[in-house]
C-alpha cells in the first residue's frame, strides 16, 4: 500500500458575497477565493471580486483546509456578517 503525505498550508475559502451597490441597490457576487492561515482572517478578506460596490455586508463562505500542490478538503460553510435573500440564492444556485 502507498501513501503520500501533504503539509497544511492553511485555508482556502471561496463563496458568495452579499452586497450594497452603489446608488443602495442589494446584489451579490461570487468572491475571487483566497487564502489564509486562520478562519478568523476570513471576515478581514471578503471580496467583491474586484466589481467595486458601496458595500460588502457579508458571504457564504465554503471553507477547505488547504496543502501543499494545492490539494484542498472541504471542511465546512460558514456565514458571515449580513446575508440577503440574493446571496443566499445566488449560493445555492452555484453549488
Amino acid at each position: 500500500m502507498k501513501s503520500k503525505t501533504l503539509k497544511w498550508q492553511g485555508y482556502y475559502i471561496s463563496g458568495v458575497a452579499d452586497l450594497t451597490l452603489w446608488g443602495g441597490g442589494k446584489g451579490s457576487i461570487e468572491m475571487k477565493g483566497f487564502t489564509c492561515q486562520h478562519i478568523r482572517e476570513a471576515r478581514y478578506k471578503i471580496n467583491d471580486n474586484g466589481f467595486g460596490v458601496e458595500n460588502i455586508n457579508g458571504a457564504i463562505c465554503d471553507i477547505f483546509r488547504f496543502y501543499e500542490n494545492g490539494f484542498k478538503e472541504y471542511a465546512r460553510t460558514v456565514r458571515i456578517g449580513k446575508i440577503g435573500e440574493y446571496a443566499e440564492e445566488a449560493y445555492y444556485n452555484t453549488r
